[in-house]
């Protein structure tokens, strides 16, 4: 915090308070999401069974296309097999008459197992045909019958050997695959159906249901009505997506709860407290006990500047720098904190994060030039706003404090809590100090009188403390151009406690470090 000063009470009149944050314009019910659509399970249900089905049936049909090859090879090999008594009969013959007579009665036994069409035709080594016998009629066989070939040695033939062929009618093989590929068919149909029933009702229960039951509880947040935690999700995103909401819906309403309460905390106080002659001068916020600091004030504060000068002269990046850097970074900037030497905190922290990360230290540095590079002047009307304002309503003010984000603070809180820059509402904020527990109230009054207030982000540490008994009034508020800034309210002894005792914030930095 910067530009601490002790105000004297003034009666200057408040200006009005501007009300021109506008809303946001995609939330009302003018920009209602599109209605057309299946809804998430439907949609699940359906792809999930489309693709088990074309993987299903690229899979069967690649395994029919095998089993249907390899059968007619086997039974290629079987006809071959059973005509090697022909082809010795034909290597014993002593005249080619005598050959197309064993044709003729191989063919005449196939026509007697049931075989229409059956064709034999003997080759010789010229490929010239020597001998053969048809009951097709002449026919020429079908492009899809059984086929195979088998070699024979006969003086009778050109060159002393050829080459019986054989092609049998393949009918019934057709028929035995077109079979077996309806059932495989039929067995796939009913297995994507069944896939179909089984995805749709495991996409009812896992992920269908649940959303209904959170869809329905964000319904009645939005009628006013708190949410309900369901238990018995199975699914682990699930549950912690319906916690996580439960959770934002018990702070939400515990925030109005509050900010409510301190308004009618407000009220009353003013409404029973008397005109008050407290000269601010009597207190002084300044006057903070670090008599036991183990370091040397003046040496620490040497130190640390010689060692910023050493960082601030090495080139990002540079390897020799980087011990040096998280030395300063997890250390010595909690140490000048603990100090209370803040300007020198900021500049060892900047120093350290150029070194450690100069990529994250260029951007968050350029867009805060952007946000907050030109608002000392505005700081300072502010300042002056809240303080004539508390003058008109009678608080009682001790001093008012102002400080706007380093670029390594800034990352830090972005770090900390996965925010954009955009997200963080206390790039700059102000720290108004009084005399009592009512007057932190009543300057919560007058600032929101003042600006417009964020009342989910309103926090009350003095009704409830925070684990290390910090305690103080924070809201976030947003001035006439919609610009959001943070305004602390706290007595006297709550400044020094925050500062120096157990709810130090030098304490906290040093158990939860964010390393660069």
């Amino acid at each position: 915090m910067v530009d601490l000063e002790i105000l004297p009470t003034t009666t200057e009149p408040a200006p009005p308070a501007p009300r021109s944050v506008p809303d946001d314009r995609s939330i009302d019910d003018n920009h209602l999401p599109p209605r057309g659509g299946l809804p998430l399970g439907s949609v699940l249900g359906v792809t999930i069974s489309v693709l088990v089905a074309l993987v299903l049936g690229v899979m069967t049909a690649v395994q029919l296309h095998r089993e249907e090859h390899g059968e007619r090879v086997d039974r290629e090999e079987l006809l071959a097999e059973s005509l090697a008594p022909l082809a010795a009969e034909i290597e014993d013959s002593s005249d080619l008459g005598e050959i197309s007579q064993h044709l003729s009665s191989s063919a005449g036994a196939e026509i007697a197992r049931g075989h229409s069409v059956f064709s034999l035709v003997l080759r010789d080594g010229n490929g010239q045909v020597v001998a053969s016998a048809d009951t097709g009629g002449g026919a020429s066989s079908p492009p899809d019958s059984l086929q195979a070939n088998i070699p024979v040695r006969s003086a009778l033939l050109t060159s002393g050997s050829g080459m019986l062929t054989v092609s049998q009618d393949a009918s019934g093989f057709a028929e035995e695959m077109a079979d077996r590929r309806l059932t495989a068919w039929l067995d796939i149909g009913v297995t994507v159906l069944a896939i179909i029933i089984v995805v749709q009702l495991a996409t009812y229960l896992l992920v269908t249901r649940p959303l209904d039951h959170l869809l329905t509880a964000i319904e009645k947040v939005e009628l006013g009505y708190p949410a309900k935690l369901r238990q018995g999700d199975i699914a682990r995103e699930l549950r912690w997506l319906s916690w996580r909401f439960h959770r934002m819906s018990s702070s939400l309403t515990n925030s109005a709860r509050l900010l409510v309460a301190a308004h009618r905390r407000a009220m009353e106080v003013a409404n029973s407290r008397s005109s008050s002659d407290f000269d601010p001068r009597i207190l002084d916020p300044f006057n903070l006990d670090r008599s036991g600091q183990s370091v040397d004030h003046d040496i620490f504060r040497r130190y640390l500047r010689s060692r910023c000068a050493l960082l601030e002269g090495y080139r990002p990046g540079d390897h020799r720098a980087r011990e040096v850097a998280l030395q300063v970074w997890e250390r010595d900037a909690v140490e000048a904190e603990k100090l209370g030497e803040m300007d020198l905190r900021d500049r060892a922290e900047n120093a350290a994060l150029q070194i450690l990360d100069p990529r994250a230290f260029e951007n968050v540095g350029r867009q805060l030039e952007i946000l907050i590079g030109a608002r000392s002047e505005w700081c300072a009307v502010i300042t002056d706003k809240m303080r004539t304002a508390l003058a008109v309503d009678g608080v009682p003010l001790v001093a008012i404090q102002h400080r706007a984000k380093h670029a390594a603070g800034a990352w830090r809180k972005m770090t900390e809590k996965g925010l954009s820059l955009e997200e963080v509402n206390d790039l700059v904020a102000f720290r108004i100090i009084v005399p009592s527990q009512d007057d932190c109230y009543l300057a919560l009054e007058t600032v929101h009188r003042l600006f417009e207030p964020e009342p989910f982000r309103f926090k009350d540490y003095i009704t409830g403390p925070k684990a290390n008994g910090y305690q103080s009034l924070h809201t976030s508020v947003r001035d006439q151009k919609g610009f959001p800034f943070e305004v602390q309210i706290r007595t006297v002894d709550m400044h020094r406690a925050a500062e120096e005792g157990f709810a130090a914030h030098w304490r906290y930095r040093a158990k939860k470090t964010i390393r660069a």
